[in-house]
């Protein structure tokens, strides 16, 4: 191809119109100040709801979490009810950390779930409730956690002092 420059380059040819009309068009950018604004705002919705969340499932629990608390010092009860995934009896679950094995003492394990019903029975009327579940567990180092759990079914509610 003979050229017409000095340089030896080829002359650049300008396209058509036609060709510009089939070119892709760009996407359409987001400016940086909107991005922010929204994710600010997804923040403090996310926010809010885990809020609302907790606030529904914890509330009516948290005198009695609080009382356990009291009694049983570095115990970091959790107390929970409900039914679960919607279905079955209605439960109030007690969660909490001891400082032997539960399994093994089953004298001193009998004692704190006892202290245990006492104070739920002050906080809750356990006539509404068809199960309760006391969970002991002692955290070991470089071991398995060691548990033992007091089920109470819904026939026996009547008659907590029991454990199944």
């Amino acid at each position: 191809m003979k050229s017409d420059s000095p340089t030896g380059t080829p002359p650049i040819v300008p396209q058509s119109d036609s060709a510009a009309e089939f070119a892709p068009m760009r996407p359409r950018e987001l400016s940086g100040r909107y991005l922010v604004i929204g994710l600010l705002m997804l923040g403090i919705a996310a926010t809010a709801l885990l809020f609302i969340y907790w606030e529904r499932q914890t509330r009516p629990f948290r005198p009695l979490r609080e009382a356990i608390g009291r009694e049983f010092r570095h115990s970091r009860p959790n107390v929970e009810g409900g039914r679960p995934k919607g279905r079955g009896p209605w439960t109030l679950r007690v969660s909490m950390t001891v400082d032997f094995p539960p399994a093994e003492d089953s004298a001193r394990a009998n004692e704190i779930f006892q202290r245990v019903l006492e104070l739920a029975r002050n906080y809750h009327d356990l006539n509404e409730i068809d199960r309760v579940e006391v969970n002991l567990i002692q955290f070991v180092p470089q071991e398995l956690a060691k548990t033992r759990k007091f089920v109470f079914p819904a026939d026996e509610s009547n008659d907590l002092s029991r454990p199944r």
